[in-house]
């Protein structure tokens, strides 16, 4: 009887989880997907997921927050913009609060650049 080390359940593991991130960059952006490889989009895929298991996120859909954020700002992110640097470092913060505040800073980040309100305007009255 043939039996799946731990190491092999684990590189599966991980190669379903780099192919359902790739499927989500190609879906969402299919031009700028289509200028990567595969195995670059792995590579890049990885070098982030090890970022974020160093940053605490350990669960995967933290760690796949992560991988998109860098994938939408750039592979620096996390050094380059120091709000997310701080969030990034907080060790009190759990996980699933890192990512949450990850995709709200991308959705106003992206918000604010295609000139829609920002989070921190206050509302127009209707008079």
């Amino acid at each position: 009887m043939n039996q799946i080390s731990s190491e092999q359940w684990s590189q599966m593991g991980r190669d379903s989880f780099d192919a359902r991130l790739i499927a989500i960059i190609r879906r969402n952006h299919p031009d700028q997907a289509r200028t990567m490889d595969f195995a670059a989009l792995v590579g890049a895929f990885r070098r982030q997921a090890a970022k974020a298991l160093h940053y605490g996120l350990t669960d995967e859909f933290s760690a796949a927050t992560y991988v998109y954020t860098a994938w939408l700002m750039g592979e620096e992110f996390d050094t380059r913009i120091p709000a997310v640097a701080q969030i990034l470092a907080d060790r009190r913060m759990k996980a699933p609060d890192k990512a949450k505040a990850l995709s709200n800073f991308s959705r106003l980040v992206f918000r604010t650049l295609s000139g829609g309100a920002a989070a921190n305007e206050a509302p127009r009255s209707a008079a």
